[in-house]
Parts: structure tokens; sequence; C-alpha cells
């Protein structure tokens, strides 16, 4: 009788020590899937330079190539966004809206802040994308994000309108 339950107690912590294996696992697994799609993002601004809507060779901007890239990917995660970021709630090709106080409330699939700097006529722009913690038996567990800024863009632009010095 003592060896079946020395046994259990072992069988209960091999089950344990599982569990934190497969939640550690899938918090790698989600970080890492948040981060390629922040580092896709920064790089279609930094090509497009800035936020734009249309372009004159294949008709979207650097919006709609993100909306379309997050369509494809499968990402579905969403989080809150901070009063003057340019985000989206809808992954709609041309689908972008000025965070306010109005719309606040929302949950929004990235965030789009605008850092200019009118001493070296450059901006900067600072992405932030979210990720969930997601278990199987215990559902949501979390809700994190990951900010990423761009290099330096010259002459950017935000939905079509040039940032001026």
């Amino acid at each position: 009788m003592r060896d079946a339950i020395g046994s259990t107690w072992v069988f209960a912590l091999v089950i344990v020590f599982t569990l934190i294996f497969s939640g550690f696992l899938v918090l790698a697994l989600s970080y890492s899937r948040a981060y390629k799609v922040k580092n896709e993002m920064t790089s279609i601004i930094e090509r497009y330079e800035g936020i734009t809507t249309n372009d004159n060779l294949n008709g979207l901007g650097s919006i709609g190539i993100i909306n379309q890239y997050l369509q494809n990917s499968k990402y579905k995660a969403q989080g809150k966004c901070e009063y003057g970021d340019y985000a989206t709630n809808d992954l709609d090709p041309t689908k972008i809206e000025l965070v306010t106080q109005s719309n606040a409330h929302k949950n929004f699939y990235y965030c789009i802040k605008v850092n200019h700097n009118a001493k070296q006529c450059s901006t900067r722009f600072t992405i932030t994308v979210f990720y969930n913690f997601n278990l199987p038996i215990l559902g949501q567990l979390g809700k994190y994000q990951i900010s990423g800024q761009t290099n330096e863009v010259h002459d950017a632009y935000i939905l079509g309108t040039p940032i001026s010095c």
C-alpha cells in the first residue's frame, strides 16, 4: 500500500512538471510569432517610408500590405493602444484610424506611434503587437505586448500626407 501512495505522488509531480514545461513552450512560441510579426511590420513601414494607404504601383500602401500579412499569418491577438497611436481593429487593406478618447476602449491588432524629430527632419515609428498566453485546459492566462522601432525615415508619410520639418 505504501508503494502505491508513493507512486501516486511521483505521477502527480510528473504531470505538474509536464504542464509547466508545456506552458513555457506555448509562451515561447507565441512570443516568437509576435516578434516575427513585429519585425515584418517594421520592414514594411521602412520600405514604404511611413504609414500609407495606397501606392501607385500595386494599389496597396504599407497598411494594406501589413493587414494582408496579418490575415495570411492568421494573427488574431488584440490589445489596447494609447491616445495618438494609429491602429486598426479591422484587417481591411485601407482601414487604420487614430486612437482618440472615443475609440480607446476598443481592442486593436497593432499600434503605430509616430515619433517625429523636427531638428533632424526624421521620423521613427514605434510598432506594438500583442500576443496571448493560452493553455488548452486553463484558457487565456495573460495578454502581453512587444514593441519595436523603425530606423529613421526621412521624408516620411502619414496617410498620404508628407511630414514636414
